[in-house]
């Protein structure tokens, strides 16, 4: 099948970012049909059980990539419902991207269903507790052996009159947004009376928005490490570290610096590993060195390929259009 016969479908939510435009530019460049559709666009009639992208029809496509889902699993159901009919009318089976996207289970996109799923896996993790924000401050006030003049002594006398449990970590600890929002729900508590303030602040997004959250064990790091992966394919390796020493988180979207790097063979392995079990094919795997060995932060579906493509020089958008492309090909 040659390029210009190969139909593409992006589905995106929001604006059309810079990403989005490089890709179809990447698409262009290389004679591939690929079309950027909002989820603003999906409609249907009850009246003919056809889910439609107003009035354009689903089934011309070869390949169809959910880029992000975030709030549009609704949206990404119903095409994939259509999908499914296409498939049993016309007995035409597009390729779906991702693994986890064609299930339809939101849950698999959140960080916590990550980190049971990747453990389970053999894949060494974080030490990791999700439950309720108040919740994890109780599982690090019942390991204080002392409440100092700023705490609410009352609520710490009364939760440690509870049974007692092993905690996995001491302070400092991460307490992390199980939704991911690319680092901007990440925070870092270095004792009992900041991890409190932190739990009253995030009360009203856990209440009222339905935001879940995660404590995690902080490990001490001079950066990480994104792997770009393309189906069981490193595309490469880019190290990233915080150039406010205030801070500690090393997004590049954060304001950390990025340099091309290289991991070990059997790391890399474990990337590609990471982003199958999450069921992705198109992923970011974030890693960090914990002592002598790797731990596996959590895989990104979508991830933004600026930075990436700054350290590494790699034409990022290319070859995931290519990538797409090769999906199609191998199913004729």
């Amino acid at each position: 099948m040659k390029n210009k016969n190969i139909k593409i479908a992006l589905f995106y939510g929001g604006k059309i970012t810079r990403h989005l435009v490089m890709i179809r530019e990447a698409a262009r460049k290389l004679g591939v049909n690929l079309k950027l559709i909002s989820y603003n666009s999906v409609s249907f009639e009850t009246e003919t059980g056809k889910v439609n992208l107003r009035g354009e029809e689903l089934d011309k496509f070869d390949v169809v990539f959910f880029r992000t889902t975030g709030k549009h699993w609704e949206e990404v159901d119903l095409i994939n419902y259509q999908l499914r009919i296409t498939n049993y009318e016309l007995k035409k089976k597009p390729i779906i991207v991702d693994p986890m996207v064609k299930d339809g289970k939101p849950s698999q996109a959140c960080k916590a269903w990550q980190m049971l799923k990747l453990k389970e896996a053999g894949i060494p993790v974080p030490r990791t507790v999700y439950g309720s924000l108040w919740y994890l401050y109780e599982v690090m006030t019942r390991q204080q052996f002392f409440v100092d003049a700023h705490t609410n002594a009352r609520r710490v006398t009364a939760v440690l009159q509870k049974k007692p449990i092993d905690s996995p970590f001491n302070f400092p600890v991460i307490l992390k947004g199980s939704g991911g929002d690319r680092g901007t729900r990440v925070f870092k508590a270095d004792n009992l009376n900041e991890l409190e303030k932190l739990v009253r602040d995030l009360r009203k997004s856990e209440t009222e928005e339905g935001r879940r959250y995660m404590l995690q064990e902080y490990i001490e790091n001079k950066g990480d490490y994104r792997v770009l992966i393309l189906g069981e394919k490193v595309l490469g390796v880019m190290k990233r570290y915080r150039k406010d020493r205030q801070d500690f988180r090393n997004n590049f979207s954060m304001g950390g610096e990025v340099e091309v790097a290289e991991l070990p063979p059997e790391i890399k392995k474990l990337a590609v590993k990471a982003a199958k079990v999450c069921g992705l094919m198109v992923a970011g795997v974030d890693i960090m060195p914990k002592g002598d060995d790797y731990v596996v932060l959590e895989v990104n579906k979508g991830p933004q390929f600026w930075g990436f493509m700054k350290a590494t020089g790699i034409d990022v958008p290319m070859e995931i259009v290519k990538f797409l492309v090769g999906l199609s090909k191998n199913k004729c």
